[in-house]
Order: C-alpha cells, then sequence, then structure tokens
C-alpha cells in the first residue's frame, strides 16, 4: 500500500515542503485497519499528525516569501548587484559611473536611497568647487578689463585685413596674458553637463528597474522614489533655488546678468516644474540637492572673506550705458545672430584675399626662379 505525505523541514535556508509516498506492508495496514475498529478519534488523530492544516501551509508559504524578500534585500547591500540586474555595465558611461558611486555609497555607509543619492551630490560637486573657483576668479578680472576688452573685440570684429586683425588678436592676448586671465577656466563650469546627464541617466534606470529599495526607501513625503512625487514639493523646491542662484550671480557669484537674461532666468526654472512632474522622486531629489548646493556654492564665492582666502579678484561693476534703451530677449538674440553672420562673413572675406596673395607670391618666386640654360640649347634656338 502506497501512503502519501507531506512532510515540512526547517533549515537555515527556510521552511521547505516535500511531499512523498512510501510503501506500507501487511502489517501496517493491519495496524491502521485494527486501529480503524476503534473510535473515530485515533483515525483523527493519525491524519492531524501526517497532513499540515491550511492555515500551516498559509503561514508556511507567507514565510517563504519573507525569507525570498529578506535575501533579495540582503543580495542588494553588497557589491555588484547592480551589475546584476544589468546596471553599472561599464566604468567610462557617467551613467554607469554614478550608479557605481551610488552603490558603493549605499553599501560601505548603510544610508537609505534617498540619503545616497544626496551624499553622493554633494560630494560630486565638492569635488568640482575647486574649478568654479577658478572659473569665479576668472570673470572677476575680466571685469577689471572689460571697457578695453570689448575695445579691442570690437575692432577685431570690424576689421577685413589678415593683418591687421592679427595685429588687434595679439593685443587682445597680451592684454588678458598681463592681467593673468586664462579663459579656458571659463568653460569649467561646461564640465557640470555630463555629470548632471549622468545622475539623470542613471537615477532614472534605477527607478525604472526598480532597485531593491527604491519602492521605501524615500523620506518625507515622497517615500517612493520610483514614482512621481505625489505633491510636486521637490520640483518646487527646484525652481525656487534656480531663481535664487541665478539672482545671486550664478555658480560663480560673479556673474553679471542684465535684466533681460534675468526676467529669462526667473521664468525658465518656472517651466521646468511642469516638465519635471512625472519624473520619478530620486531624479527629481538630485535636482532638488543640486540647486542647494549651487545657492550655497554662491553665497560662499560672493563673501568678500571667502574671496580674500581663497585669492579670487573682487568684481568690478561696470556702468551700462543708460543712452541705449535695454533690449528684449530676442532682439538681442536676432543682434547676436547677425553679429556673427556679418563676422562669417568678413572671416570668409579675409579667407579669400589670403588665398589670393598666397597665389600671387607663389607665382612671383616662379617668376623669379634663375633657369640654368646650356649653351647648345641657345644655339638651337638662335637656328630656329
Amino acid at each position: 500500500m502506497l501512503r502519501f505525505c507531506i512532510q515540512r523541514t526547517s533549515s537555515r535556508f527556510g521552511t521547505n515542503l516535500f511531499l512523498g509516498a512510501a510503501w506500507v506492508g501487511p502489517s501496517r495496514v493491519a495496524g491502521i485497519r485494527h486501529q480503524s475498529s476503534t473510535p473515530g478519534k485515533s483515525q483523527i488523530t493519525e491524519l492531524q499528525t501526517q497532513l499540515p492544516s491550511v492555515d500551516d501551509i498559509g503561514e508556511i508559504s507567507s514565510s517563504i516569501s519573507d525569507q525570498i524578500a529578506v535575501a533579495v534585500g540582503e543580495t542588494s547591500n553588497h557589491i555588484g548587484y547592480l551589475q546584476s540586474i544589468g546596471l553599472a555595465k561599464t566604468w567610462w558611461w557617467p551613467p554607469d559611473v554614478i550608479q557605481h558611486a551610488l552603490e558603493t555609497v549605499h553599501v560601505y555607509t548603510g544610508l537609505p536611497w534617498w540619503g545616497t543619492i544626496c551624499t553622493v551630490t554633494i560630494l560630486v560637486r565638492l569635488l568640482m568647487f575647486p574649478v568654479y573657483v577658478k572659473s569665479s576668479d576668472t570673470i572677476a578680472r575680466n571685469s577689471h578689463i572689460k571697457p578695453e576688452l570689448d575695445k579691442i573685440t570690437a575692432q577685431i570684429m570690424a576689421t577685413t585685413e589678415l593683418v591687421e586683425g592679427q595685429k588687434y588678436a595679439l593685443k587682445r592676448k597680451k592684454l588678458l596674458a598681463d592681467n593673468g586671465i586664462k579663459n579656458r577656466w571659463l568653460a569649467a563650469p561646461m564640465l557640470q553637463i555630463p555629470v548632471a546627464l549622468g545622475f539623470f541617466s542613471g537615477i532614472r534606470e534605477m527607478a525604472n528597474h526598480p532597485v531593491d529599495g527604491f519602492v521605501n526607501q524615500g523620506a518625507a513625503w515622497f517615500t517612493d522614489l520610483s514614482q512621481a512625487d505625489p505633491y510636486l514639493g521637490l520640483q518646487v523646491i527646484t525652481a525656487a533655488v534656480l531663481i535664487s542662484f541665478t539672482r545671486l550671480g550664478g555658480e560663480t557669484g560673479a556673474q553679471q546678468f542684465t535684466p533681460a537674461m534675468k526676467k529669462f532666468f526667473t521664468m525658465l526654472p518656472l517651466l521646468s516644474i511642469p516638465a519635471t512632474m512625472n519624473l520619478s522622486a530620486g531624479v527629481v531629489l538630485y535636482f532638488a540637492v543640486n540647486g542647494t548646493f549651487s545657492v550655497l556654492q554662491t553665497l560662499t564665492l560672493r563673501n568678500k572673506w571667502v574671496r580674500r582666502k581663497l585669492n579670487i579678484a573682487e568684481v568690478m561693476k561696470n556702468p551700462q550705458s543708460t543712452s541705449t534703451p535695454a533690449k528684449g530677449i530676442i532682439e538681442s538674440f536676432r543682434e547676436n545672430m547677425a553679429k556673427a553672420r556679418e563676422q562669417a562673413e568678413r572671416r570668409q572675406l579675409m579667407q579669400d584675399r589670403e588665398k589670393e596673395q598666397q597665389e600671387k607670391t607663389k607665382e612671383l618666386k616662379e617668376n623669379s626662379r634663375i633657369k640654368i640654360v646650356r649653351r647648345s640649347d641657345l644655339n638651337k634656338k638662335k637656328q630656329l
């Protein structure tokens, strides 16, 4: 006789159920039959010892699912988890580098994901702070020579002679060198673009997966980092800090915006609220923290004591001309495009003249060459 039974075993890996079959001999069957002649209580007791109840099976399945969730959570707390789920594949692509940094900080500090995003954002901005110091110093030094520099620049754009243009360019280069200005530092804050794109793409991929913990390791009103902020609080904070640091002089604390530019940079962050309302809270949290750090950096670089300690030149405010009315954004853009077009035409004219001059010089060299002719050749020419 075959008997089927369900056996429950416990181990360090969890509780397991086994369905088994056993051969029962005649004596065993006889024993069961003998007991069946007794009152029904003994038969029910034997069945209860062999088969678990429905409640026990439910408890076992729930405990197994809990243990699986705990196992996944433990896996996410180790280096290599993101790579195992298809993220952080390389060490050179910006989103992958940011994901590696987030995982490292999350594992070794034990911070929740919202704290990890804030920490990594601040650390990256601190690493870039010296670059903004050099850029702020360059902008401040440029403000001291702005009138003379603008004059030379206008002369370069107005000239159509190559030699004259080179003369003005050397004059401009000497002016910058005498004042210790290296314009390459003006492009240094552009490094923020690949960093910001890396954070945006990296965190968005982690939220779309979603990475374990993103669902319940948020903070305050945005507990789920994989979903959009339900109250748009992060979007409002981001817009507010962007408006603040623009009016304070940009991230270098030394930029001088015209009233039209200030108005433009005031309206642009407000438009970012509906543009980012469907992004995950993890991505917008980065925007908010990064913008808040920008405001603090701007206030720091505007402080005179800090500028003296860091050897940053003071910004000289050049008076704006009141004879001409202020131009709007669109009008200024059109004027700049017209100037760029005129400059391109002048450069093309200069290049054409340079080519023409080179051809004339080449022709003169060919005509001025001394040709060695044999006497026999001359006699032949005379005979002809």
